[in-house]
């Protein structure tokens, strides 16, 4: 199911996982970043699902305070909805490879379990392979 469509990400609900599904295709800073993710979280919510499966490999270095953001504004409601699992499909860019690095590097391991895959297909089997709803 196509929930959000914008030419720097797609949002989409994968029946077969249980799971959110982002696709980033471009670079987006600010208001375009912040909106896509809380999208993402809104499906999550409404879906009551513990999966999510972000597809990196398009996108590019994470601003600084979008980073920020993410670590003390989004990653705390995301916890607060539900996400347990998170399945990271890694940029292809090094530089964007380090921005996602340093914002999961903040995220306790504890709260969200978060596994790292060169393609959409491995991380849809190991989200399917996770406990939960």
């Amino acid at each position: 199911m196509n929930y959000f469509d914008a030419p720097y990400l797609s949002i989409n609900w994968d029946d077969d996982c249980n799971c959110v599904c982002m696709e980033w295709k471009k670079f987006v800073k600010g208001r375009g970043y912040r909106d896509g993710l809380d999208k993402g979280l809104e499906l999550a919510v409404s879906k009551s699902t513990e999966r999510w499966l972000a597809d990196l490999r398009m996108m590019n270095v994470v601003d600084i305070e979008d980073q920020a953001w993410s670590n003390e504004d989004w990653f705390p409601r995301a916890i607060a909805g539900g996400i347990r699992y998170m399945a990271i499909v890694i940029p292809k860019d090094v530089f964007a490879k380090m921005s996602v690095n340093s914002i999961m590097g903040k995220v306790p391991e504890s709260a969200i379990q978060v596994a790292y895959f060169e393609e959409n297909g491995e991380a849809k089997q190991w989200l399917k392979k996770q406990p939960g709803q």
